[in-house]
């Protein structure tokens, strides 16, 4: 009978354990935009992506300076629950369009994951006078910028 060294038991372990999925994870890594294979991201990695947006409304109202608006990206799996907020950013800001990038840690994302911003703009009084009516379906790291209406709320 023939006996295996040991090193060589070791080194076929090592080898086996860097083939090993991390946990938790499945399948293959995806990208926001769905591809998959060598050049996907691996939320492991990335350390940050980012959201591009504008929100706008259509009525003629000047909002005072100092207004904010406050984006959040929301898990559509964990929705009405307080996990379900991913990231947030308040901005203060005037007269619109308003543009924002909006952070996220990729470590936060699920692979194939569903997700969707929610935002509200207040006044400087802290009194709320527009917000989106839905969630807006967005892919983190997507290149595009997500644009988006807020409607108004009678006060």
């Amino acid at each position: 009978m023939r006996t295996i060294p040991l090193s060589l038991l070791l080194s076929a372990a090592c080898l086996l354990a860097a083939c090993q999925s991390p946990a938790g994870q499945t399948g293959t890594a995806a990208t926001a935009s769905g591809e998959t294979g060598m050049n996907a991201t691996d939320p492991a990695t990335t350390g940050t992506v980012e959201i591009h947006g504008r929100a706008f409304y259509l009525e003629k109202i000047l909002v005072p300076e100092g207004s904010t608006l406050r984006v959040q990206l929301l898990d559509n799996q964990l929705a009405d629950t307080p996990a379900a907020v991913i990231a947030e950013r308040e901005v203060s800001v005037g007269s619109g369009p308003y543009d924002f990038t909006l952070p996220v840690d990729a470590a936060k994302l699920r692979a194939g994951g569903s997700y969707g911003l929610h935002a509200g703009l207040t006044m400087p009084d802290g009194s709320l006078r527009f917000v989106t009516d839905t969630r807006v379906p967005v892919q983190p790291g997507a290149a595009e910028t997500v644009e988006f209406r807020l409607v108004h709320i009678q006060p």
